[in-house]
C-alpha cells in the first residue's frame, strides 16, 4: 500500500513538472491568444477600460546620422497579479508580451517577445529585412522562430527571402542550434531581458 501511495505522489509529482513545462504548442496557443486579443483592442478611448487594454505604449523619434529619420515604436501588454488584499486598488503587473516595430533608413525591422510569468522569454519573433550569415551571402530578408524553456531553446526556425522571392523558405530548423547563428540568437535573448526590465522601469515611473 505505502508503495502504490510513494508511486501516485510521485507520478503527480512528475506530471507537475510537465504542466510547468513550456512545449512548442503551448507557446503557439498562447502566442495566439496574444495576437487575438491584440487585434480586438485597437480602440483608443481612455475612459474604455475594455477598448483602452492593459498595455504601455512607448514610441522614441530621432534623426540618426547616415539613416536619418528613425522611429521605435514598442507595446508592452500586461496582466494582473491577484493580490492577497482585495482592498488594493492597484495590484502588480507583469509582462505578457511586447512587440517592437523600428526602422533604419527605408528599413522596417519588427520584434515580438512572449514571456513567462515569471519574466523569462517563451517565445522571439523577428524579421530583419537586410542580414547575410555566409561569407559570400548577400543581404536577405530574414524570419526568425525561437522557443524556449526557462531560458533554453526547445525548437528554433530560421527562414529567408532572396530578391524576387515571394515566399520565405526555412534554411534551419531544430533544437540545437548552429554556430552561425549563435550570436543573433544570443542578441535577441539580450533584447528580450532589456524589453522586460524597460517595462519594470516604466511600471516604477508610471503607475
Amino acid at each position: 500500500m505505502k508503495k502504490r501511495i510513494v508511486t501516485l505522489l510521485c507520478l503527480v509529482a512528475c506530471l507537475q513538472v510537465c504542466w510547468a513545462q513550456n512545449t512548442v504548442e503551448s507557446i503557439r496557443q498562447r502566442y495566439n491568444a496574444m495576437k487575438e486579443y491584440i487585434a480586438t483592442h485597437q480602440g483608443n478611448d481612455q475612459y474604455d477600460g475594455a477598448e483602452w487594454g492593459n498595455w504601455y505604449h512607448l514610441e522614441v523619434r530621432q534623426w540618426l546620422p547616415g539613416t536619418g529619420g528613425h522611429i521605435e515604436e514598442t507595446y508592452f501588454y500586461y496582466d494582473e497579479d491577484e493580490p492577497e488584499d482585495e482592498d488594493v486598488i492597484y495590484p502588480p503587473h507583469y509582462v505578457q508580451f511586447i512587440t517592437k516595430k523600428f526602422n533604419f533608413a527605408a528599413r522596417q525591422f519588427f520584434q515580438e517577445f512572449l514571456y513567462d510569468k515569471d519574466g523569462s522569454v517563451a517565445f522571439i519573433y523577428s524579421y530583419d529585412p537586410m542580414t547575410s550569415f555566409e561569407g559570400d551571402e548577400h543581404d536577405m530578408e530574414y524570419e526568425f522562430r525561437f522557443y524556449l524553456n526557462k531560458g533554453k531553446m526547445i525548437k528554433g526556425i530560421i527562414k529567408r527571402k532572396d530578391g524576387d522571392d515571394k515566399e520565405f523558405k526555412e534554411v534551419w530548423s531544430g533544437s540545437t542550434l548552429k554556430p552561425i547563428y549563435k550570436d543573433s540568437f544570443n542578441g535577441f535573448v539580450g533584447t528580450s531581458k532589456t524589453m522586460r526590465q524597460l517595462f519594470l522601469d516604466i511600471e516604477c515611473e508610471a503607475y
